[in-house]
Parts: structure tokens; C-alpha cells; sequence
């Protein structure tokens, strides 16, 4: 079968597929047939599913395009699927072999890459096709596969013995690229289901219900590699996991403290939310644990003896990928490691983004020129490529950022306030030197703007000074990375705006930092904030330039997060000793002086009634919850009218949605003494479940009898005032019209 360039053999291929997405699959396969690759964002962002993201985004190919390559290897892909990274492997490499069980799935990636000239794919069982593969490949991938070794290969030991039965396919000094979840993820501990079962906690608990799929903590993969083998790895660590990468980490480099803060993981599945991620990362990393917890594996696989031979000088040892952005700024950074240990920092575009990279040099020149004043130095470029790529000086040391924290939590925000309201001086000083006049440029980029004073501006203004980009050392201040440099004039207070704000907005660890008075104290006219922030909307709409991301494409596929340490502060607050706080309006309103507490329990329980008193409110708690008032009686006997802002669940039960529950008497008789109640607290979640079944099932019934007892009511102008002044009965009243009861 042929498509395209594409020949699809079918000699093992059983005529069924024996795995299947459904339907979603025959959506995918139109995709690939009728829409170029470069309209792939498009169609993404405007069919908002995750089947369609996690095969055609871009980003999938992160966890190979940085693997260095001759252009020369032959190539066999296990498990290649719709095709997610086979383009990346067809760029990359000489000649491609790619196998799937799934006519379907090939046939999708078959239609994608159609324009391939150095494609083959195998249908079929990879157990019938291996005998018939040959044994000289340099590379050969399992992304995303390993895990289902024991659905395709009988044999007791599985996972070994798919390796061992690579290894025979694989030529002397040839890779294996292995990527897959690490069983013990920190993604999992702090609430998301398991990747392939979609069960919490299934991994961590050693898959209890069994299955056909499994991932292996660090040790267990270590294990499998020595008795498959014998094998050596050299690990990496995708982040925040492999299937979307935009970090890649190794031994010999991992995360800073502070790094790791991107946690939208569940686009496919509602996850908990049981702790801050950022913050437990940082409590890893300190104890050197991270490789342990990473969310993925990424392992370079060689004979043991061979690795020598593949680590050649030059061997990326860190990734960053800013490539989730408008294809003309597309770029990857890296940071190089030689044999003798001497490191590099080199960038390289994607082929739409080699202007962006060639602008490097030109900005560096002029930079230094710019800074020199103020001690601040531009990474020194060593060496500039016709290719889309440079390399630059590699530098030591903790940038501005590591050391504003260390600050903030050893001395406190004082400390920290003043480095920044000294480094922001200085930025001033280098973006200054002559009056802002908006240009055409300008305006291309950051919109026409009006500003409450006149504004300071410098010829050239690099606007990306941000901590996370400095490094101090000693008199002076390195700068890591200026990509955002720019040949006409910015505004100065813009790039110190730029700079306090994403310091302080990047880590909510930071939010103790009072930013206004900041910006204040930093010079900026109050007046001008909205328009900075305008600024900025208008460069991040540039930088995209119509490219959806993925932090804007989770929030419109993901399910979204439960927060169980909101949840676990309601449950306690519900489960502690609940107070009644009763009020008396004796002329004056409802007021904390004229009010006293008891404690609230399921007895009976007499009030008193102070003499004078016109009306009267029971708060039963501070927390939201249900309640069933039993009864409330005056001192004669007779039934007290009464309404509240909870939702009527009916036989006398209210659902309080809120943390501020109220029941309101009015029309007290005038010689009450006392009033009598009995309420009991219906137990969590009986009562929020009731409450969202009988709110979204508009029972017409119990509406009808809610109109004619609003119309029955003929309460005081000032009392409805006075409930309709509390912050939650506005609340409500959003929710639905003022309701009134009695027990029967």
C-alpha cells in the first residue's frame, strides 16, 4: 500500500486492528489527509480535544530533536503510531523503519509524512516482524512503548526479553531511545491518575488490579537494563514529562531550585490537587532526589563499553525548548558538554526561526556598548553558524532569581526589596538616555500607547532583563540571554515593570513582596501600570503571532483540578464543634454586640429573647454545610416565621453553600421570652450532593411553591436591607430569588 512517499507493508498485518482510540481515530485520519502540518495549532485549538493534541501537537517531537544526529542513520522505530515523532526521525536520519499493530494509525502516519522520502512502515505484531528485521541500525526508538512489553511478547520476562531481541537488530556502538513514565512520577504522589490506567495511585501501589501495562521506578529500570543486557544508560529527565517536553535534564545537570513550575499534566483526565508541586520540587532537589521523582525517563541505551563512543564532545547535557511560540521564533537551547568537562551554551532554530537566531551577534555588539556603564555584560558570543545556530559562553554561578529567594526566605522581604530596587535602578539607567517617541516598530509590536508622563528611552533596549536572566558576579552582571533586544526605542519603566513583575508573579512563594509599592518606590507612575501590563499583552500576542500554547490549550481540554487542601479545610471546619451566634435586632440592627454565642448541638435548645427585641438571626457556623431545622417554636408554643439564604432541599433541610449560613425571624411576638430550636447538621457529602442534584434539576414543582410563598411574604423594607447588605446573600440572590419556610 502506498501514500505519498510512504510505502505501508502489510505482509504481517492479521487484516484486524487489535487496539483501537474508536471513533476519534477516523477523525485523526482526516486530519492527517486533508490538513498541512502546518495548520496542525489551528485545527487543535479550534477542535479542543486531546486525542488531537497529544497526536499532532508540534511539541511531541521535543523528545528528539535535540538527540544528536548525522543526517545518515538508519533508523527503526517500535511502536510508531500516528506518527507523533516519526517526522522528527525522517528529518533527522537517513533511512526510517517504522512498525504499529494498527493499519489505522499507520495509515495516519503514513498520510502526515506522505512527503517523506526515506519512510517504510510495517504493519503487524512486532513479535511476527522481528525474525525478518535486519541487524545494522544505529538508532532504534521505543517512545511510549516499553511499558506494553507484556501485551506483545510471550515470554515470561517480557520487558527483558523485548530488549534482549532489540539488541540483536542493533549495530556495534547503535542506540537505543527509551522513553517512558517513571512508575514513581511526583506528578502521581501529588494526585494525577496514572498515565495508562487512568486509576489514582495505581503505579505507586504496584498496579494491585494487574493489567497488560506497567511502568518502573529508576531501580526496577536499572534492574531490567542489567539482565537484558548487558546494557549502560545514560538518563535524562523530561519536563514536566516526556510526551511534552520543554526541559530536558540530565545527571550532569539538573533543575535549579525554582525551575520547576510548570504542572499542567491532566489534559486528559480530572486529577487531584494534594500539595503545591513547585514547592515540593524545590524540597527534592535540595535533597539531591530529583532523579528519583522526575516525571519521566529519557535513557540512551548502549552496550555496556560503548557509551564512550556515542558520548562524543558536545553532548547536550541540558535542553530548554522555546518553541511553543510563532514558528519565526522557534528556538532551542542547550547547554554543551565537552570531554574534558568545558561547557558551551549553543541556539538553534527551527528552519522559520534562523532570522531570530542570526539577529544574536548584532545585538550582542550593541549591548555591550549599552551596558558597559552599569557593569552589566552580554554572554559573549563564541561562534555564529550560516545554519540557524550560535554558540555562546557558558556561565557559572546562581542567577539574580536563586539569590532574590535565598533573601527573601533567610532575611526577609526587606532584603530582597532592596536588591531589586537597586538592580531596577540600574536597568533604568541603561534603558535611558533620551525622550520616548513612539515609532512604527513600535507600534508593530507593542501597540500604540499614551503614557501619564514622558517617557525615558535608549536607541537599542534589550526588555527580557529579568532575574531569572542575570547573573551577578561581584561589580558586575552578566546577562544570559537577549533575544529580545531591539533597534528602536522602549520605554524605560517598561523593562524595570517587566522585570519587578515577572520576579514577583513568577512564584507565588513571592506574593509577600508588596509589587505596587514596589513599582513605586522604583520610580513608575501608578498611572502607567495598566498600560505596561497592556504592553506586554501586545508583545506575548507578537511572540505567538497566532500560535495557540499549550498553558491556554489546558485550560480549554483539561478536566481540570480538585484541590484537596481546600476540600480538607472545608471537611474540617465542618467536622469541628460548630457555634451558634444569635442576633438581636433590638432598633439598631443586626450587630456583633448585641449578639451570643452557644454551643450548637442536635438537643433542644431555649434562647432567651432580650425584651424589645424586633427581630432576630441565627448563624449556625462559620462553614458551609446542610441543616435540618426540626423545629422553632416561641415560648407559647406558636411555630416563628423565618427565612434563609441556604437552598430548601425539602422536609425541612437547607443546603448553606457558603461559609456564613443565616436563618432570619421575623415578626417576633411581643411577649416571646424565649425561643425553642432543634437543628440537626446533615453529614458531608449527603448534603452538597443534594443541594447540586435538585439545583440542576429545576424541579418546576418546587419552584411554583417557592413563587407563592415569596408572594405571601410581607416583610419590612428594612429588613430585607439589611439581609441583602451581607456579602453572601448577594451571593445568593445570583443564584436564585429570596426564599421563606416553616416547618410543618
Amino acid at each position: 500500500m502506498q501514500t505519498g512517499n510512504v510505502e505501508l507493508d502489510l505482509t504481517w498485518y492479521s487484516g484486524k486492528d487489535l487496539y483501537s482510540d474508536g471513533d476519534v481515530e477516523d477523525e485523526l485520519l482526516k486530519i492527517a489527509q486533508d490538513i498541512s502540518q502546518e495548520q496542525y495549532n489551528e485545527v487543535i485549538g479550534a477542535k479542543k480535544s486531546w486525542p488531537v493534541f497529544y497526536h499532532f501537537s508540534h511539541l511531541r517531537e521535543n523528545i528528539l530533536t535535540w538527540v544528536p544526529f548525522t543526517g545518515r542513520e538508519k533508523v527503526l522505530e517500535i511502536g510508531s503510531g500516528c506518527g507523533a515523532v516519526t517526522g522528527a526521525l525522517c528529518r533527522l536520519a537517513g533511512e526510517v523503519t517504522g512498525i504499529d499493530l494498527s493499519l489505522k494509525r499507520s495509515r495516519i502516519n503514513a498520510n502526515r509524512n506522505r512527503k517523506a522520502g526515506n519512510l517504510r512502515l510495517y504493519v503487524g505484531n512486532f513479535e511476527d516482524i522481528e525474525p525478518n528485521l535486519p541487524d545494522d541500525y544505529d538508532v532504534i526508538t521505543l517512545i511510549g512503548v516499553f511499558e506494553y512489553s507484556a501485551g506483545y511478547i510471550h515470554s515470561p520476562e517480557p520487558y527483558e526479553e523485548f530488549l534482549r531481541r532489540i539488541g540483536r537488530h542493533l549495530k556495534p556502538g547503535g542506540r537505543i531511545l527509551l522513553a517512558i513514565e517513571n512508575r514513581f512520577g511526583l506528578k502521581y504522589w501529588a494526585g494525577c491518575t496514572e498515565d495508562h490506567t487512568g486509576v489514582l495511585f495505581d503505579g505507586l501501589e504496584g498496579y494491585p488490579a494487574g493489567g497488560g501495562v506497567r511502568t518502573f521506578t529508576r531501580r526496577e529500570m536499572e534492574r531490567i537494563l542489567k539482565y537484558s543486557g548487558p546494557w549502560e544508560a545514560a538518563w535524562y529527565f523530561p519536563f514536566p514529562d516526556y510526551k511534552f517536553p520543554m526541559a530536558v535534564y540530565s545527571e550532569r545537570r539538573l533543575p535549579e531550585e525554582g525551575e520547576l513550575n510548570r504542572t499542567e499534566y491532566n489534559f486528559d483526565r480530572l486529577r487531584m490537587e494534594l500539595f503545591d508541586e513547585s514547592k515540593v520540587y524545590d524540597s527534592i532537589l535540595e535533597s539531591g532526589l530529583y532523579p528519583e521523582f522526575a516525571n519521566s525517563f529519557f535513557l540512551v541505551i548502549t552496550r555496556e563499553g560503548e557509551q564512550g563512543k556515542t558520548d562524543y564532545a558536545g553532548n547536550p547535557v541540558y535542553v530548554k525548548f522555546s518553541n511553543d511560540r510563532s514558528p519565526q521564533f522557534r528556538i532551542r537551547t542547550e547547554i554543551l558538554e565537552e570531554k574534558d568537562g568545558t561547557r558551551l551554551v549553543r541556539k538553534t532554530a527551527e528552519e522559520s526561526g534562523i532570522g531570530h537566531i542570526d539577529l544574536i551577534p548584532d545585538q550582542e555588539k550593541a549591548l555591550k556598548e549599552l551596558f558597559r556603564a552599569e557593569g552589566f555584560l552580554p554572554n559573549r558570543l563564541t561562534d555564529r553558524q550560516d545554519d540557524g545556530m550560535c554558540s555562546l559562553e557558558y556561565l557559572q554561578g546562581s542567577t539574580l532569581e536563586e539569590k532574590l529567594d535565598r533573601l527573601l526566605s533567610e532575611k526577609g522581604k526587606e532584603e530582597a526589596a532592596a536588591v531589586l530596587l537597586n538592580t531596577a535602578g540600574k536597568i533604568r539607567r541603561i534603558c535611558s538616555g533620551g525622550l520616548f517617541r513612539e515609532t512604527e516598530e513600535f507600534r508593530k509590536i507593542f501597540g500604540s500607547r499614551s503614557f501619564a508622563r514622558a517617557q525615558q528611552s535608549a536607541r537599542v533596549c534589550d526588555i527580557d532583563l529579568v532575574a531569572t536572566n542575570l547573573i551577578p558576579s561581584g561589580s558586575r552582571m552578566h546577562v544570559l540571554d537577549y533575544e529580545w533586544t531591539f533597534f528602536f526605542p522602549i520605554p524605560a519603566d517598561y523593562v524595570v515593570w517587566r522585570f519587578l513583575h515577572y520576579y514577583i508573579e513568577s512564584d507565588a512563594k513571592r506574593h509577600i513582596l508588596d509589587k505596587r509599592a514596589l513599582c513605586s518606590a522604583a520610580g513608575l507612575s501608578e498611572q502607567d501600570l495598566p498600560v505596561f501590563e497592556q504592553m506586554e499583552q501586545s508583545f506575548q500576542n507578537y511572540i505567538l503571532g497566532g500560535h495557540i500554547p499549550m498553558r491556554i490549550l489546558y485550560s480549554r481540554i483539561s478536566p481540570g483540578k480538585v484541590n484537596a487542601a481546600r476540600w480538607f479545610a472545608r471537611a474540617c471546619a465542618r467536622s469541628e464543634q460548630r457555634q451558634l451566634q444569635v442576633y438581636f435586632d433590638r432598633g439598631s440592627g443586626f450587630r456583633e454586640e448585641d449578639s451570643f454565642r452557644y454551643p450548637l448541638t442536635a438537643e433542644r435548645m431555649t434562647i432567651p429573647v432580650p425584651s424589645g427585641s424586633g427581630n432576630l438571626r441565627l448563624d449556625p457556623g462559620e462553614a458551609p454545610g446542610g441543616f435540618r431545622i426540626v423545629s422553632l417554636t416561641w415560648d407559647d408554643g406558636s411555630p416563628a416565621d423565618f427565612m434563609t439564604n441556604g437552598y430548601p432541599l425539602g422536609d425541612q433541610r437547607y443546603y448553606f453553600g457558603t461559609g456564613d449560613p443565616q436563618i432570619l425571624l421575623y415578626r417576633i411576638p411581643g411577649q416571646a421570652a424565649s425561643l425553642t430550636l432543634v437543628l440537626e447538621q446533615m453529614q458531608e457529602p449527603f448534603g452538597e450532593e443534594l443541594f447540586w442534584k435538585r439545583f440542576a434539576g429545576g424541579e418546576s414543582e418546587q419552584e411554583e411553591k417557592i413563587r407563592r410563598l415569596e408572594q405571601e411574604l410581607s416583610l419590612s423594607r428594612e429588613i430585607i436591607r439589611q439581609m441583602e447588605n451581607t456579602k453572601v446573600w448577594r451571593l445568593y440572590r445570583k443564584l436564585r430569588p429570596l426564599r421563606g419556610d416553616r416547618p410543618e
